[in-house]
């Protein structure tokens, strides 16, 4: 588990594993990233993208509609999200597969699909790496953090590097 204030690079730690694995080989990846969508330099929304197949999903969107799932500025897609969770099949006790989650956060909880999903995940035999927000008020945040088998890596601009050395050794 990777948490950190805003802006800290989860993210971009995130895609640093990714693309650490897919060079190094000798492990499946699988799982999702919520990448911001950005327009004249103003966050828009997010998306859901499959790490897998590269496919992408609307997630949330600044919109001025009446929908009842907001949060902020943000209208938030949750049929998106819960049709692509439902379409999912995550290996469970394979030494050799991580699952990554980018992130486990407010917007993504709306979903009880998502909450289902991420209680099923960690209590599989599944690697995963994910982030989670560091303010984050949710009992499933609770519930994985006290987990016996979580490590958790509070990130900053200062440890980046020294985090990712340190999840990579986990894996080898």
């Amino acid at each position: 588990m990777i948490t950190g204030p805003p802006r800290s690079g989860k993210t971009t730690i995130i895609k640093k594993i990714i693309d650490y694995f897919c060079k190094v080989g000798g492990f499946s990846l699988g799982g999702f990233l919520t990448p911001e969508i950005r327009l004249n330099n103003k966050r828009m929304g997010f998306d859901i993208e499959d790490i897998s197949s590269s496919k992408i999903i609307p997630f949330a969107r600044v919109c001025t509609n009446n929908s009842k799932i907001k949060l902020g500025k943000y209208t938030i897609f949750i049929k998106n999200l819960d049709d692509y969770l439902l379409s999912l099949n995550v290996p469970n006790n394979n030494n050799h597969y991580i699952y990554i989650i980018d992130e486990i956060g407010k917007m993504e909880l709306f979903s009880k699909v998502f909450e289902e999903f991420v209680n099923d995940l960690f209590s599989s035999n599944c690697n995963i790496i994910a982030t989670i927000g560091q303010k984050l008020k949710h009992p499933i945040k609770d519930i994985i953090i006290n987990l016996s088998n979580i490590y958790q890596f509070i990130l900053s601009h200062e440890n980046q590097q020294d985090i990712f050395n340190k999840i990579i050794s986990i894996f080898h």
